[in-house]
């Protein structure tokens, strides 16, 4: 893929590291050959790194090895000298979206159990030491009520009834998981033993028919909330109390549920200005204060971004902000301020799933 960039005038700097483009145009159930590729700030590709198929979806850091997935059933450690040290197989699941370590560097991974007739519902541990994988949390036990609702299209081989795109650890045992079927935030407890559904950030119509609704943090201020979001990502700083942190996300701004034929998402005045197909429209990065204590949510930023109704990314990285608008095949880096500093567009491909900002300081440089 090549790289066009387009510099802007502002006096903000770009931050050091290498944009790592993840994914690019091969699906899960590819044997293509795929790619993880690195471009510096001038949009020169720096490295190349081959992968079985599917794709990465970020890269880890631990003990001087770097974790990646290579397929949509491999996790592989890799060595300073590219070595492949670690091989983790995800048994009787496929990954999908994303994965992260836990507190004694557990892999927590999005997962499909192979030949179920439902789909990106399901959270897995690999075992660090061993391997062993362990399902954590089915979502179907966590919202019963709501899954009787959904349906599959025809078009579809299996039921994708809440496709969790991403997931964060927070409190040890707690995850906050984004849901772009529902256009949903979902925070769950407990993970490791008893999982529960501590909130959600979404549409109190949406969610009133099966009853989770009473389960919605209440806005704050006025905005349109997010539809079919990517990328949420937990961010907190000394000036907050306890019980109150960020999370920043992609909104895609795209209201649609294909499990859901039924729901009128235009005639649900929790959105405004939003799209309902993947052809026009605009995106956003969007920053939420949270607070456990009160049971609020506020929209505390704000950046708009060329449209992708699917997939993309977003990083807040020392104070700048990078922003993935996948379909589009772009990139940005906006100042803290939300001027933009410089724009990357490629050419090639279908899509860009992710684009992350890595140093690789302690694993390449020093």
């Amino acid at each position: 893929m090549t790289v066009e960039t387009e510099t802007y005038d502002t006096n903000a700097s770009l931050t050091n590291g290498l944009y790592t483009v993840l994914g690019n145009d091969v699906t899960e159930d590819s044997d293509a050959l795929a790619y993880m590729r690195l471009y510096d700030n001038y949009g020169i590709i720096r490295s190349e790194i081959p992968i079985i198929s599917y794709r990465s979806h970020r890269c880890l850091f631990d003990d001087n090895t770097m974790y990646i997935s290579v397929s949509s059933t491999k996790i592989v450690g890799i060595d300073q000298t590219g070595y492949v040290s670690t091989i983790y197989d995800t048994g009787d699941y496929k990954l999908h979206h994303d994965y992260i370590f836990d507190d004694n560097k557990n892999l927590i991974v999005l997962a499909s159990k192979k030949e179920a007739e439902t789909s990106e519902d399901k959270i897995i541990m690999i075992d660090h030491d061993s391997g062993e994988v362990s399902e954590l949390i089915d979502l179907i036990d966590l919202f019963p009520d709501y899954y009787k609702l959904t349906s599959k299209p025809e078009s579809a081989d299996d039921l994708d009834w809440m496709h969790i795109n991403s997931l964060e650890l927070i409190n040890s045992d707690s995850l906050i998981i984004s849901s772009r079927e529902t256009s949903t935030i979902i925070k769950i407890n407990d993970i490791y033993n008893e999982p529960s559904v501590d909130y959600m950030i979404g549409s109190d119509n949406f969610w009133q028919e099966s009853g989770y609704d009473n389960l919605l943090l209440t806005k704050a201020n006025d905005f349109s909330l997010q539809a079919g979001q990517h990328c949420v990502t937990y961010a907190t700083d000394s000036s907050l109390s306890d019980g109150q942190y960020y999370l920043y996300l992609y909104n895609n701004n795209i209201a649609v549920s294909t499990t859901r034929p039924d729901y009128n998402w235009k005639k649900d005045p929790n959105y405004t200005n939003v799209s309902y197909d993947s052809k026009d429209g605009v995106s956003h990065y969007y920053k939420y204060l949270v607070d456990e204590n009160t049971k609020t949510v506020e929209l505390i930023a704000d950046i708009p971004a060329e449209y992708s109704g699917y997939v993309s990314s977003v990083q807040e990285i020392d104070n700048n902000v990078i922003i993935d608008s996948g379909m589009a095949m772009t990139w940005f880096e906006y100042d803290k301020s939300g001027s933009l500093i410089k724009k990357f567009t490629t050419t090639g491909g279908k899509f860009l799933y992710r684009v992350f900002k890595y140093t690789y300081n302690d694993y390449w440089f020093q």
